[in-house]
């Protein structure tokens, strides 16, 4: 089994380090943190830091570069480091594959093997060849997963990021900034950092947020869901309007307003079987992302199982046109806005 992230930070605390880590998960933020955090460790210490740390891209490299880089001796030091990133255990053919046992399962004392995992998932539960190259460096050395966090997990990280900062931030507002901006960690600490500039030693305020704040093409769609809901036609146009100005495309609007009104349906429907919206969590990955259900059950009440119904079938229709039909995409998209105002008012569409 993979150890979890407090497991692996007592096991850096207490300063033996092992010939081999393998680091994998939706969090890529916080592999990356502990690639470089190991590599560190391992090749830290000397003034031959540069020779002691060499650094392969897994898409780019072949196997035998990284081999011959284990095999080298250390200058001038007891350890060096290697580490490699996004290296594909499921590519290659069956020769590939023992080689990369092989590697694993014999490493010089004088090397450490860090592999992580940024944009190539590690499908260890569903992949014949990720399960064996797991089961092989779980044998050698450490396997640490990093699941996606929780949304109290990241309000946390988040209140706590700004106080090392030097400024402080509530609870509320960390939640406002998840809310805005999304819950990828790489681009949530960016902008803590932005607005701790912002906020100097002071508190950031939900107006710093709203202000300068990013925010991500998933917030701004569910405020036009919100506009769509509340029939403010002008609203709604105005946030279609800018987010073709800022070039997004249609097709990507409509799949995150389709994914608005499926949150919505699933409220309803747990609402009509007298269920919480939040049980809904585990079994359509909310983790994270738990205030969409919260969010879906609130604007959910006024809506009829019907409308919604109609209105999922109005945004099949028009994803179908947008991906088959030479229709103006963004003329598709206002109409689609526009036949799900008149539904959310107890209208039909034609």
């Amino acid at each position: 089994m993979p150890i979890t992230e407090s497991e692996l930070k007592k096991h850096l605390k207490e300063g033996k380090l092992s010939s081999l880590y393998f680091l994998y998960g939706e969090e890529s933020y916080l592999t990356a943190h502990y690639a470089s955090l190991i590599a560190e460790k391992a090749a830290g210490g000397s003034d031959f830091d540069e020779f002691n740390l060499q650094k392969f891209d897994g898409q780019d490299s072949d196997l035998r570069a990284i081999e011959e880089a284990v095999e080298a001796l250390p200058l001038m030091a007891d350890r060096k480091c290697v580490v490699v990133r996004d290296w594909d255990a499921a590519a290659g053919g069956q020769a590939g594959q023992e080689r990369l046992l092989a590697l694993v399962a014999d490493l010089p004392d004088t090397c450490t093997l860090i592999f992580w995992q940024d944009s190539v998932p590690a499908e260890v539960k569903k992949n014949a060849k990720w399960k064996a190259f797991a089961a092989a460096a779980e044998k050698q050395g450490v396997v640490a997963a990093f699941p996606r966090k929780s949304a109290a997990d990241i309000v946390r990280l988040l209140v706590t990021g700004a106080g090392r900062r030097g400024c402080t931030l509530s609870q509320d507002n960390a939640r406002l900034m998840v809310e805005r901006s999304g819950d990828d960690l790489n681009l949530l600490l960016n902008e803590l950092d932005k607005l701790c500039a912002l906020a100097g030693e002071g508190e950031i305020t939900r107006q710093h947020i709203e202000t300068a704040g990013m925010r991500n093409l998933e917030a701004s769609v569910f405020d036009l869901a919100k506009a769509i809901l509340q029939g403010q036609y002008e609203r709604a146009y105005g946030i279609i309007y800018r987010l073709m100005d800022q070039r997004e495309e249609p097709v990507s609007v409509l799949s995150v307003l389709s994914s608005a009104y499926a949150d919505l349906y699933r409220a309803k429907v747990a609402a009509a079987g007298g269920v919480p919206a939040a049980s809904l969590s585990a079994d359509f990955q909310y983790r994270g992302r738990e205030f969409r259900l919260r969010n879906a059950a609130r604007d959910c009440a006024r809506l009829s199982l019907p409308v919604l119904r109609d209105s999922l079938e109005v945004l099949a229709q028009a994803d179908l046109k947008l991906k088959s039909s030479r229709t103006d995409k963004r003329t598709v998209l206002e109409q689609t806005a526009a036949e799900l105002i008149v539904l959310a008012k107890g209208g039909a569409v034609r």
